[in-house]
């Protein structure tokens, strides 16, 4: 490869991984990331909200 193929190819590649990290970490994913954090302080011995009923 040319080096200015590298060069772009790794000017394509930075900006992909800023582009991934910027959508990871942006607030709109802070909800997300506050209810992944609680899952493991939920009390799991209280029944959900949704309950699985047989048909007799």
């Amino acid at each position: 490869m040319s080096p200015l193929v590298q060069s772009i190819w790794t000017v394509v590649v930075f900006i992909t991984f800023i582009g991934i990290v910027w959508w990871a970490y942006g607030s709109h994913r802070k909800k997300d990331f506050d209810e992944a954090a609680r899952l493991a302080l939920d009390d799991s011995d209280h029944p959900s909200n949704t309950t699985n009923k047989t048909e007799e």
